[in-house]
């Protein structure tokens, strides 16, 4: 972690406290995510959704960490894997934790800024099922964030889930410069 930091700045820690944390991938997997909040050259950052979702709600890009695998290299490896994107990882934005009234989970976010270099958009793993991608303007993560965070009863939980990363990428571009991910200074 602290070679992490090092390279892409210490990341905010937060602890989010949900209804339930008992719904996978909260639940299931002990290493965490990492979650990709990619930058395109437009100045728009990549949503996706995926055949399972309902009302096909879109999100940030994110993929589980393996066992024993470092969380750059899983970064690297879901970019790859679910956008065939060349990127820079820019900064490293959040630490997200996640607890209900009960419990704690070890489950954690990572959530990286990262800047499309070059490439064509295409999902290399077809496990995924990712379904469509849309460009937002920084302006609108919070629009996304509230679709997430009202999904019907099924779904509330993980909508809660999913919108935690989009409401802190959209905090952290009201106070960054989004072509070098340095804070400004005004």
């Amino acid at each position: 972690m602290q070679g992490l930091t090092q390279k892409y700045g210490a990341p905010k820690e937060l602890t989010i406290t949900l209804p339930s944390i008992g719904f996978p991938p909260v639940s299931e997997r002990r290493h965490g995510e990492v979650c990709m909040a990619i930058l395109r050259r437009n100045g728009r950052f990549l949503l996706q959704t995926k055949r399972t979702y309902p009302d096909s709600v879109m999100r940030l890009p994110s993929g589980g960490i393996k066992a024993g695998e470092d969380i750059e290299h899983a970064l690297l490896r879901e970019i790859w894997e679910e956008t065939n994107l060349e990127v820079n990882v820019d900064r490293y934005i959040a630490q997200i934790g996640y607890i209900d009234v009960d419990s704690k989970s070890r489950f954690r976010t990572h959530l990286f800024l990262v800047h499309e270099l070059d490439g064509v958009l295409q999902c290399n793993d077809p496990h995924e099922k990712i379904s469509d991608w849309c460009e937002v303007p920084p302006d609108d993560l919070l629009k996304y964030s509230a679709k997430l965070a009202t999904m019907q009863p099924d779904w509330s939980n993980w909508g809660l889930f999913r919108a935690t990363a989009l409401e802190v990428l959209a905090d952290y571009c009201t106070k960054a410069d989004l072509h070098t991910g340095h804070k400004s200074e005004h």
